[in-house]
Order: C-alpha cells, then sequence, then structure tokens
C-alpha cells in the first residue's frame, strides 16, 4: 500500500475510534450522573452547612438549591452539567466549596507522574522477562520467571503495599512510608503499580513472541545465518507488537484507575487520593467529575492503543475494513435461491 493510502486509511479509522469514544464518554457521564441521584445525601444541604459552618436553615437549603440549579428536571440538570463538563466547568465541590475543575488540575498532574513512571516499569520488565520466557527452554529459570510473573499479578494491591512498607520502609529502612518528598517516595507507589502490570504484560509478551519465533520466515532467518538476538529484535517482536499493544493499553488504564487504591494508601496528593476523599464526604460534582476522568482515561488508553496497533499492523486495519464493509455476496445467493 503506498503512504497516502495507507495515512486515508489510518485517518478513517483514527475518525471512527474517536466518534466511538465521545460516544462511549457521554453514556459514561449518564452513567455517572444517574448513579449520583440514586445516591443518598441532599447535595443543597450538605453545601448549605459547609458554608454556614452548622446545621443548616430550610431558607439556606432552597436558596443552595436554587443557586446550584437542583430544582430543575434531572434531564436539564444533566444536559447543563454536560455543557459545563465540555468546557471544563465541573460545577462547585460540596467538601472544600471551591469548583472542582481546578482542583482536579492541580492533582491531575501526580496522578499522570504515578501512572507514566509505573508504566515505564511495566514496559520494561514485562517485556523483558516475556522475552526470556520465550527463549528460554524448558528450565528452572524459565520456571521461576513463570511463577514470578503469577504472583505479581495475584497479588493484590493493598497486600503488596503492605508488604513493601514492612520491609522496605520498616525493616530495611530504605524509603519513607508515605508521603511525596523526593525521588525515594516513588519507590514503593511505582512498584506497587508496575509489578503486578508487569507480570500479566509478560506472560502476553512470551506466548505471542513464541508463537511468531515458530513463523516460517524466522526459520528462513536462522538458516542465513542470523544471530538469536537479531532474529528477537528484528523479527519477532515486531510481528508480535499488535496483541502486546492492545494489552499495553489495557494495562495503561488499569494503571490509572489504580491509582485510587495506591495514592490513599501511600499519601500521594494525586486524582486517586482526591476521589476518595470525595467519596467519603459524598462529594457529588467531584464525584461525578472523578469518575468521568478516570474512565475516560481508560477508555483513551485502550484507543489510543488501537491506533498505534493499526499503524504497525496492517492486517488489523484490513480486519476491521473486512467487519465495517457491507457483504455483497448475500444479495445474490438470495436473489439465485429465488
Amino acid at each position: 500500500m503506498r503512504a497516502p493510502g495507507r495515512l486515508r486509511s489510518v485517518g478513517r479509522h483514527v475518525t471512527r475510534w474517536a466518534a466511538d469514544t465521545v460516544g462511549v464518554l457521554i453514556a459514561l457521564s449518564a452513567g455517572t450522573f444517574a448513579l449520583v441521584l440514586l445516591a443518598r445525601g441532599d447535595p443543597a444541604a450538605i453545601l448549605a452547612a459547609t458554608r454556614a459552618g452548622r446545621s443548616a436553615t430550610p431558607e439556606q437549603i432552597e436558596a443552595v438549591r436554587t443557586e446550584l440549579g437542583l430544582d430543575a428536571p434531572a434531564a436539564v440538570r444533566y444536559l447543563r452539567w454536560l455543557a459545563g463538563a465540555s468546557t471544563g466547568d465541573f460545577g462547585l465541590s460540596l467538601r472544600t466549596n471551591t469548583p472542582v475543575g481546578p482542583e482536579i488540575a492541580d492533582r491531575l498532574g501526580v496522578t499522570l507522574g504515578l501512572v507514566a513512571g509505573s508504566a515505564v516499569v511495566a514496559l520494561v520488565a514485562g517485556v523483558a522477562v516475556g522475552v526470556a520466557g520465550a527463549v528460554l527452554g524448558r528450565g528452572l529459570l524459565r520456571g521461576v520467571l513463570r511463577g514470578g510473573a503469577l504472583l505479581a499479578t495475584s497479588v493484590p494491591a493493598f497486600w503488596l503495599s503492605y508488604l513493601l512498607v514492612l520491609a522496605l520502609a520498616l525493616r530495611l529502612n530504605l524509603v519513607p512510608t508515605s508521603g511525596m518528598a523526593g525521588p525515594a517516595t516513588w519507590v514503593m507507589p511505582v512498584a506497587v503499580l508496575g509489578l503486578p502490570a508487569a507480570g500479566a504484560l509478560s506472560r502476553v509478551v512470551a506466548v505471542t513472541l513464541r508463537e511468531a519465533l515458530d513463523r516460517p520466515y524466522v526459520l528462513a532467518a536462522r538458516a542465513r545465518g542470523s544471530g538469536p538476538v537479531s532474529i528477537v529484535l528484528r523479527d519477532g517482536l515486531p510481528n508480535a507488537a499488535g496483541p502486546i499493544l492492545s494489552v499495553a493499553g489495557v494495562m495503561v488504564g488499569g494503571l490509572l484507575v489504580g491509582t485510587v487504591v495506591v495514592e490513599q494508601i501511600f499519601g500521594w496528593p494525586g486524582l486517586g487520593a482526591y476521589f476518595v476523599h470525595a467519596a467519603a464526604a459524598r462529594d457529588v460534582p467531584a464525584l461525578q467529575a472523578g469518575t468521568l476522568i478516570l474512565g475516560g482515561g481508560f477508555i483513551l488508553a485502550n484507543r489510543l492503543a488501537d491506533v498505534l496497533q493499526a499503524l504497525i499492523d496492517p492486517r488489523s486495519r484490513r480486519d476491521a475494513g473486512r467487519r465495517d464493509r457491507p457483504s455483497r455476496r448475500t444479495p445474490r445467493i438470495r436473489e439465485r435461491a429465488a
């Protein structure tokens, strides 16, 4: 395929995926809004009590209800909230009595930094262990790597956090127990998020790379005298990149959602901890914004992985095109049958 045609094909896929992403985000926002409506607690009473510093009077509650537009029908309120959220205006926090948007913007960088560091650890460790598991023969080392990957995937995040605190912070005194005050404070949060993702990724890398190394073009490369490293890097990994990218997209989205637990455990001032505090205080606007951003980040990570897979592997674009293209054989068969 020539370059312009390839670019047009990728452009069509990106446009379709962008439209799908917008639709999913709207559905997610509608579901979040419906769940908030079913939750207990009156947002107007909470905000009125926060402003008054004591139990608010019915007049104060009604004034806040009118100010927030809570006296309008649910459909009108949702459309207003959706219009504001599309411009970054998520309303007023009931817990801090300040706009939710700037609060999220102040904490989003911390969460993205944690996700980026954990993703680097997961990719490096996962690919390295997966490649070793694919090229090694049956033996003790391969069994140890496979068992370690399975163990890392199976351990819950909160339990791994407590193990690392006990071993690295309390016993060995190598890192602080909590907080965000230097490079040492990144070790445990990044490990808790990155190691389980690395274990899951390593299994996918091992399986897909082992299948790629059994292809005829790899056998031909070996017959030409190519070395093992060249075969893995030039022939094996590029042809196994499609499934690896798909899993990597899910992995990055899972890392973003996992910050809700990890930031709370280690006392990081990120978006995950902000979401937990909002849930404890029944801060409805903050809950809506946090759910939309975390869910949207998960979706966008998977969409980006799909786009990269389409750029690397033309077969995925052809398969998608066949699924989208209407079949022309069925009417002909029906005409002959008639």
